[in-house]
């Protein structure tokens, strides 16, 4: 084999893992991209880079029962809700949902953002955000239950 040939093998191994390991959320342009999994961390924590595009809205509220989740703004802004309020976090801020602990997030700027979420302990969430993207609205109920994604009256929205 000649350098050129490993060269190229190398680079399609590569652009293969890289393309598993980000998943687009539909035509608008977010991308989740998987930064850790559970399997890289003995189970203990799954880190995504979620980046929300300009029409990106983000999840109503919701809560799950085998995890928690902890999201820190890199860029842009995004409101998070913890239950009882809303509060805008920047970049450098910080919250965290606990397990069962309601939490929503929505972005009503006209511009991008991005997010690190880290689930704790780790769960795998590539199927579920990949589902996300080109489901029928008639199975949407199925894949939240089937992912621990429990909706809750979106009065505050």
């Amino acid at each position: 084999m000649t350098d050129t040939e490993s060269t190229y093998r190398l680079s399609k191994e590569s652009e293969r893992a890289l393309q598993t390991r980000m998943i687009r959320l539909g035509v608008g342009g977010s991308t989740i991209e998987v930064l850790a999994g559970p399997a890289e961390t003995s189970g203990t924590v799954s880190i995504y880079r979620w980046r929300m595009s300009p029409s990106s809205r983000g999840p109503a509220p919701h809560f799950h029962t085998t995890f928690s989740e902890t999201f820190i703004v890199e860029e842009g802004e995004v409101d998070y809700f913890d239950g009882q309020a809303w509060r805008t976090l920047q970049p450098g801020d910080t919250a965290h949902a606990s397990m069962g602990a309601v939490h929503a997030l929505r972005k009503e700027r006209a511009e991008p953002a991005t997010l690190l979420m880290a689930l704790s302990p780790g769960v795998p969430r590539e199927e579920y955000f990949a589902q996300l993207a080109i489901i029928d609205e008639r199975e949407l109920s199925r894949l939240h239950e089937d992912h621990d994604n429990h909706f809750v009256d979106d009065h505050e929205r």
